[in-house]
């Protein structure tokens, strides 16, 4: 997958070099040039299995399906519930997405997680480590911490 600038005055890059970058060169956000067709995925598939085959498309070449799998299952082996993020009935036709299973118990761990591990893999893969500064006044920077600690 190929990634272009918002603002369309920055270099085309893959998924690797876009994860690095955070902002385009020219201040704009980084975009698939072209959106593939969501994969069929069942309603019994699990939270990983169904985030795997959802972003495949978007970090390929750079991760293979089998890669990703890989960090994505790592990422929320730190959930505390089997079902990652578990759907509760509420009441007839309301339901309630439980979003703090994470580490830090706060919704960002879903994210972070496993950024903080695709982060890992592609400094890795290019022989490079990076420092991150966190500074906040609410959950995000313990997620963020916690997502990157000890890589």
């Amino acid at each position: 997958m190929r990634y272009v600038s918002t603002r369309g005055e920055a270099p085309v890059l893959p998924f690797g070099d876009v994860l690095l970058a955070g902002l385009a060169d020219d201040g704009g956000l980084y975009v698939p040039d072209e959106w593939p067709a969501q994969p069929e995925v069942g309603f019994d598939a699990g939270y990983a299995e169904a985030a795997t085959a959802i972003m495949a498309p978007y970090v390929a070449p750079t991760l293979s399906a089998t890669e990703l799998g890989a960090i994505v299952d790592e990422a929320y082996a730190t959930f505390d519930h089997p079902e990652i993020c578990p759907v509760r009935p509420l009441d007839d036709g309301l339901w309630l997405l439980e979003l703090f299973w994470g580490p830090t118990i706060a919704f960002k761990d879903v994210a972070l997680q496993l950024v903080g591990r695709l982060f890992d893999h592609e400094l890795t893969r290019r022989g490079r480590r990076a420092t991150i500064v966190v500074a906040t006044s609410g959950d995000t920077g313990s997620a963020a911490i916690e997502a990157c600690r000890g890589r």
